[in-house]
């Protein structure tokens, strides 16, 4: 059972300003730098994520960059929320491309979620849109409601490609058709 960590999984959440007051702000992107992802035989996946471990990966000034960490902090509550965890229900692979079904759980609410992840060839690719309300999560505002980030982000993963023995023959049926 493979097991990757954040040298080896790229798992970035985009978020994106509103309201009057944008030009203040920024649109940033953050980095997940503590992660643990876990793929079975049967494709199951399993990804633990620390909510604690979220880096500006936007290029911003340094006071800038403490500014967003610690916000990130007061939004996601990692003291009270120590882990977001995905669980996959189902997996189901059709040539280059994976539908996969499961429960996310972030800020002590699961939610089922599916995600639609591409193969590259050298690794799986994902892009998710979660609404932050969804979860309990209020988007961090400043200045009085006239900065706020929106409730949607989007969260981008990559994993390496698995080659299994299973794999070997790629053209093979579809399993779980």
């Amino acid at each position: 059972m493979p097991t990757f960590d954040a040298a080896a999984v790229d798992c970035r959440v985009s978020v994106f300003r509103e309201g009057l007051l944008t030009s203040f702000g920024h649109d940033v992107t953050l980095k997940v730098t503590n992660l643990s992802l876990e793929v079975g035989d049967d494709d199951g996946i399993v990804a633990d994520f620390d909510p604690n471990s979220l880096r500006v990966a936007t290029d911003v000034s340094a006071s800038e960059r403490k500014d967003i960490e610690k916000n990130a902090g007061k939004v996601l509550e990692p003291d009270k929320y120590p882990k977001i965890q995905f669980r996959s229900a189902s997996v189901v692979r059709e040539e280059d491309r994976a539908r996969i079904e499961g429960d996310l759980t972030l800020h002590g609410v699961t939610n089922p979620i599916t995600v639609e992840a591409r193969d590259d060839g050298a690794r799986w690719n994902a892009t998710i849109v979660l609404d932050q309300r969804k979860f309990g999560i209020k988007p961090f505002s400043a200045m009085l409601g006239g900065l706020k980030i929106k409730p949607e982000v989007e969260v981008e993963i990559s994993i390496p490609h698995i080659p299994d023995a299973n794999d070997s023959a790629h053209h093979s049926s579809a399993e779980g058709g």
